[in-house]
């Protein structure tokens, strides 16, 4: 086999999109939850700001079904065990921690998502 070597031509991601129920629970659940700040919305989408260069947009799909075998990406986080704690004090489902590194664990959105908060 000879080895080819394919220039990258790939920056970065630069937005995640994540199917929502409702656009307008869902912007409030993420804003009250995390703290996002709205940078845009339309009547079927919005971009929440969480880093520079980093996209997080919310959809609203009308045959929505949630995210819930696995988790389409992690936010990164300082504390994991605080984190989780804070979720916890909201009622908000979360997984335990799991064993290993890095420490990690699931929370379960306002949809049924769920999405991964990873310590780094």
């Amino acid at each position: 086999m000879s080895e080819q070597v394919v220039d990258r031509i790939v920056e970065r991601i630069d937005a995640v999109f994540l199917p929502v129920r409702n656009l307008e629970e869902s912007l409030s659940w993420y804003q009250e939850v995390f703290g996002f700040e709205l940078r845009w919305k339309n009547e079927r989408m919005c971009g929440l700001s969480i880093a520079p260069n980093c996209g997080f947009h919310l959809v609203q799909i009308v045959d929505f079904k949630p995210v819930d075998s696995y988790t389409p990406f992690n936010f990164v986080v300082k504390n994991a065990e605080e984190t989780r704690q804070h979720f916890m004090e909201k009622n908000i489902t979360v997984s335990e921690i799991r064993p290993g590194e890095p420490k990690r664990f699931d929370v379960t959105d306002v949809n049924g998502n769920m999405i991964s908060v990873i310590e780094l």
